[in-house]
């Protein structure tokens, strides 16, 4: 009993530090953000956050943001599904699929937006190759996919970004056990779609929750892509928040506040509803 006691006071000491270098910023920042939001600090009133949080441009922003986050996670969790299932083998074939999907790992954020700018805007690559082949009879007719209603553009950086990610710690999951535990079931008996179905899907799904909610968050709150291809109405949350901090009126500075709690509540809601569901589960 002494020694496991002894070992549990010293997993302690690491578990608290982690915790404090990682909490006590994170508090900080959050208490900052309501004393912003709520008028203990700057000129923002009591009543703002309701205000704020009623305004039909403040709903239509965290509409878009919702609908890149989501959709944008989603494409690229299925590609990456998609890439763990069909290429994690040991062929030359299945290695050399890896190797091509993980190129874009390294490129940073603001990088792979230009890109996307300069690939799918009007006056862009493909619509040039596409004037070019005689497909539209001028570069403007080509469909806008940059600065649309739809955020098209940055679902296609979004997705060009983050399915490398997912795909990685996809192939990781599947090499650990995946492929182990599909073979004893089909051993057992189970068809190729039984084993897929109640076995590697859920192992993958279970292993990707964590980096699933990570990317959601992350591309919610990414300034970098909506600042280069997000349209201009509504703003994306990071851009409305940008756009009020930086306004004239003093006021705004605490509607940004008010915004920037609130993603921040969307962001914390995401995690606190993987920890339930991985509970349940």
């Amino acid at each position: 009993m002494i020694p496991h006691s002894s070992s549990a006071r010293t997993n302690l000491v690491p578990v608290a530090l982690a915790g404090t270098l990682l909490g006590v910023p994170m508090l900080l920042g959050i208490g900052y953000l309501v004393a912003g939001a709520f008028g203990y600090t700057g000129n923002a009133s009591p009543s703002a956050p309701g205000r704020v949080l009623t305004d039909p441009q403040v709903l239509r922003s965290v509409a878009l943001s919702l609908w890149i986050a989501t959709i944008g996670t989603a494409v690229s969790l299925v590609g990456a599904l998609i890439i763990a299932l069909c290429f994690g083998g040991n062929s030359a074939v299945d290695r050399f699929a890896r190797k091509v999907s993980a190129l874009p790992l390294p490129v940073p954020t603001l990088a792979a937006a230009i890109a996307v700018l300069l690939l799918l805007s009007q006056s862009g690559w493909v619509s040039r190759a596409g004037f070019a082949m005689q497909l539209v009879s001028t570069p403007a007719q080509f469909p806008a996919l940059v600065y649309d209603r739809l955020a098209i553009g940055v679902i296609v950086a979004v997705v060009w970004k983050e399915l490398p990610f997912l795909a990685l710690v996809a192939l990781s999951l599947q090499s650990l056990r995946g492929v182990a535990l599909a073979d004893a079931a089909r051993t057992l008996g189970a068809t190729r779609w039984q084993a897929l179905r109640t076995i590697t899907l859920p192992l993958l799904m279970r292993g990707l929750a964590p980096s699933i909610v990570a990317v959601f968050v992350f591309v919610f709150g990414s300034l970098e892509l909506a600042l280069v291809l997000a349209p201009s109405s509504p703003l994306a949350v990071p851009m409305l928040i940008q756009e009020r901090r930086q306004a004239l009126d003093s006021v705004a500075h605490g509607d940004a506040y008010v915004i920037a709690l609130a993603a921040s509540a969307i962001a914390l809601l995401a995690a606190v509803l993987h920890e339930a569901l991985r509970a349940e589960r």
